[in-house]
């Protein structure tokens, strides 16, 4: 279900981030009601509209952004899950919407989807470590940390933020770059394979691991870990398919003894099951 729904999100012209979130969401719960997530962001989406009216209306500057923060941040609450950082539930769009807690980059999928349907230009900014979301305002960007309370972030806040999250990189206004929806889509999918196999979670580590080799099919550290998931579930046959692709893509990988031996010993499992 969740690889149909993916690929339809991102089949739709343009490509479809809710639906992709909510497709990553069926993970966790097959039988969620998408329609109702979607209705959630419609209607909050109709308070932005309101609030932002308001704010022009007093004169205020970047009113849209400033309606957008109080609905989702003051009044809706939306934040980081900062005690529970690594609970699975942080990357589904449906819990997120139900419980108003979330990573970074899920609540910045929240921000972005309420801000599309208000006719607010806000992007995706895959910084390193840390999801962000920017508009344009003229010859400079206004970013939002929507972990942080929507807090509107000048460039130097940026700068700090990277030496918090990321502090062997320096900062570069590359960063602050537009993501796609299918990166942001590969980047919630990796948060969430890092979950679970931090948890030896092997089943919902593989369809996770699944859904990222559909976007990236040659991936080698991700055709890597499919095959190391499928032989922990003896699918020995699978495995060294992933095994042999690994081989065939990058015939000088420093790891390539490693790999051919590993290719024969699934080689001798699959017999074995014969």
């Amino acid at each position: 279900m969740a690889r149909e729904r993916l690929v339809s999100s991102l089949a739709a012209e343009p490509p479809r981030l809710d639906l992709a979130a909510l497709a990553i969401a069926t993970l966790g719960r097959e039988d969620l009601d998408a329609p109702a997530c979607l209705r959630t962001l419609d209607a909050l989406a109709a308070r932005v509209q309101v609030e932002a009216d308001r704010l022009r209306e007093k004169g205020e500057a970047l009113a849209p952004l400033r309606a957008l923060r109080h609905v989702l941040a003051d009044l809706e609450g939306f934040r980081g899950n900062e005690d529970d950082y690594h609970s699975p539930d942080n990357s589904f769009l449906d819990r997120v919407l139900e419980r108003k807690v979330g990573l970074p980059i899920t609540l910045s999928v929240v921000y972005l989807e309420v801000a599309r349907r208000a006719g607010i230009p806000l992007y995706g900014v895959p910084f390193p470590g840390h999801f962000l979301v920017a508009c344009d305002a003229g010859d400079h960007k206004l970013v939002m940390d929507p972990f942080h309370h929507g807090d509107i972030l000048t460039e130097h806040g940026c700068e700090e933020l990277l030496k918090r999250v990321a502090p062997q990189l320096k900062f570069d206004r590359a960063m602050l770059a537009p993501a796609p929806v299918e990166l942001i889509a590969y980047r919630m999918l990796s948060n969430l394979r890092r979950v679970y196999l931090g948890r030896d979670d092997s089943q919902q580590g593989l369809a996770v691991v699944d859904l990222l080799l559909l976007l990236a099919p040659d991936h080698p550290g991700e055709l890597r870990t499919r095959a190391s998931l499928l032989t922990t579930l003896g699918a020995f046959r699978a495995a060294l398919k992933d095994v042999e692709r690994c081989l065939e893509l990058s015939p000088d990988a420093p790891d390539r003894e490693r790999l051919e031996l590993s290719a024969r010993e699934l080689r001798e499992r699959a017999e074995l099951l014969n």
